[in-house]
């Protein structure tokens, strides 16, 4: 996913490898991206947020919704017995006809468009526009500095390796020696090899990206999520609101609940996003190189595919690495979004969400059950009261959400990318 050219360990005989500082300020998300500034690459970042957030935001609704919708596994039991014939006392009969209230993705948009109107699939929207758009401006540009930096480890490894190599002799310990004028086999060109691999890179720097933007902007996420819980009941009316409501009764903390899973998850998560996105531009670039090739050379038809090619191949890559990267990680987003919600309000703000009761006990306070401590300590918790299927709660919606999501964010990036490098392009030609 990187528009810089790796360059292989240097053979003896060879140039040393040397950083160009021009390109180190100025690198590209992907191959065949304008190049970029930091500022430039901020305000890109933080356009493509925007955007794909408003695109998004009622899938996200939505998944969160389900995610926090409980269900116990003894209710799941009862309801099949109690559809099988059962013998079951009258006020048992009456709690099994009690169904979980969203069931499903395109129901669970009707019930919130019928109960709080189409401004229901928007609920926190605001919390989650500033999120996006700080969170994305911070993540590429975090993004581009580490693949430079990564580069720049990449080229100073190369250049001792080369130096080592030219120094050694045969026998040498800590060398290994094969065919005369080869490069010597050092730990420092094996770090060479693995820090200029363009997927590895954009793993790496993927996942800094995304722990560095999370911890950054988290308190965004956690108002996101609280709003988005709310219904008819409110706790929170507004930004500013909310967040004095949660300084008085949680303190500094209370804005950073459920950050622990959310620092485990963001890294396999965005380096998968980043990695994928990489290895699949690489792949549809080579299929659009194919197929316009195997045109004539001076037909219109090569020029116009090649061209929608081009502009379907950030939709296709970005959509793609979204899917992959959100299954992957799924049940730690679960994990996270029911320790967001917990809190000294948390009954009031989920209470009207779940299924009225279970014998006696009603189901809001089964769900509003304080969780364990600790990512894997509050999933098993999870695992073990609602069943492991519980972990993927809203997974559909989620896939739906991710893939337009991270398209369009890829695809927004670079298109404004591409009007920023037009711009600037005539600035220069004015002033010249």
């Amino acid at each position: 996913m990187t528009a810089e050219a790796t360059t292989d360990p240097p053979i003896a005989g060879q140039e040393l490898p040397r950083a160009d500082a021009g390109n180190a300020q100025r690198t590209s998300i992907a191959a065949g991206t304008p190049t970029l500034s930091k500022t430039e690459t901020v305000l890109c970042g933080a356009t493509a947020g925007v955007v794909s957030r408003f695109v998004i935001a009622p899938l996200d609704v939505v998944k969160i919704r389900l995610q926090m919708q409980t269900q116990r596994k003894d209710l799941s039991t009862l309801l099949k017995r109690g559809a099988a014939g059962t013998n079951a006392s009258s006020t048992t009969a009456a709690n099994l006809q009690q169904k979980p209230k969203y069931r499903g993705m395109f129901s669970s948009m009707a019930t919130i468009v019928r109960e709080e109107g189409i401004r229901g699939l928007w609920k926190g929207n605001m919390a989650a526009e500033y999120l996006y758009l700080t969170y994305s401006g911070i993540q590429f540009l975090v993004y581009q500095q580490t693949k430079v930096f990564l580069n720049k480890t990449a080229e100073a490894a190369a250049q001792k390796s080369f130096i080592a190599a030219t120094r050694a002799k045969p026998g040498d310990t800590g060398t290994v020696m094969s065919i005369p004028g080869s490069v010597v086999a050092t730990p420092l060109s094996a770090v060479s090899t693995l820090t200029k691999s363009s997927a590895v890179q954009s793993f790496i720097a993927g996942a800094n990206a995304g722990v560095v933007a999370t911890a950054c902007t988290y308190p965004f996420d956690l108002l996101r999520t609280r709003f988005a819980v709310q219904q008819n009941v409110k706790i929170y009316t507004g930004l500013i609101q909310a967040c004095r409501h949660i300084y008085r009764a949680d303190g500094v903390r209370g804005f950073y609940r459920g950050m622990s899973p959310a620092l485990i998850q963001i890294i396999p998560y965005m380096g998968i996003v980043f990695g994928s996105y990489d290895s699949l531009k690489r792949i549809a670039s080579w299929m659009k190189t194919s197929t316009t090739t195997s045109l004539p050379e001076s037909g219109k038809k090569k020029r116009s595919i090649g061209q929608l090619l081009m502009g379907l191949e950030d939709l296709m890559c970005g959509g793609l690495a979204g899917l992959i990267s959100k299954t992957s990680v799924y049940p730690l987003d679960m994990v996270r979004k029911r320790l967001q919600i917990q809190g000294s309000e948390q009954q009031k703000v989920t209470a009207n969400i779940y299924s009225p009761s279970l014998g006696s006990k009603p189901m809001a306070a089964v769900a509003t059950d304080r969780l364990p401590n600790g990512v894997w300590r509050c999933a098993i918790h999870i695992a073990k009261m609602e069943g492991y299927l519980a972990l993927y709660k809203g997974l559909l919606p989620g896939l739906i959400k991710a893939a337009p999501s991270s398209a369009v964010t890829f695809l927004v990036f670079s298109q404004a990318g591409t009007v920023v490098e037009k711009f600037r392009g005539r600035q220069t030609d004015q002033n010249e």
